[in-house]
């Protein structure tokens, strides 16, 4: 008789941790939002596409962009033109950010500013899910003008 019941205690313990591994699974696959990632080929660029968090106007997403070249040239490039292609046409573009204004640097009198540029806010969901999504940063260090295409890839919730 104390065998019977040390195997039931053994099987509701047994269905007890995997139900809290399936549950936890869930919570981690559910949570993960849709996320988009590139480089340039100069490696000076990297770029993602985010899920804004709940909005009253429904799942939307927004443009991040990320220097990766040199803290010396980050104070000196200036990034004249952001556009956003979707499915090979123009979204939307952006104009005049000083790269400087973005550093992750100190500001005199405190605080920090910003490492990356966020920009073109409030993208619906369907509009960007699915599509082949380009981004063209063209940029000024010192006076010379460079440009580059990065191409977004869906990145999978297992690799985040």
């Amino acid at each position: 008789m104390r065998k019977k019941n040390n195997m039931k205690k053994w099987l509701l313990v047994i269905a007890a941790l995997l139900m809290i591994c399936i549950v936890t699974l869930f919570v981690i696959v559910s949570g993960h939002k849709v996320k988009y990632e590139g480089s340039g080929k100069s490696g000076l660029w990297v770029s993602n596409l985010e899920k804004s968090g709940k909005t009253s106007i429904g799942p939307n997403y927004f443009l991040n962009l990320y220097w990766q070249g040199s803290k010396k040239d980050e104070k000196r490039t200036v990034v004249e033109k952001i556009t956003f292609y979707i499915d090979g046409k123009k979204y939307d573009d952006r104009e005049d950010y000083d790269l400087s204004e973005y550093t992750g640097e100190e500001m005199p009198g405190g605080g920090h500013m910003e490492d990356h540029i966020a920009t073109f806010d409030y993208m619906p969901e369907d509009e960007v899910i699915g599509h082949d999504l380009l981004v063209k940063v063209e940029w000024k260090t010192g006076g010379k003008k460079q440009t580059e295409e990065i191409k977004l890839h869906k990145k999978p919730w297992y690799k985040r």
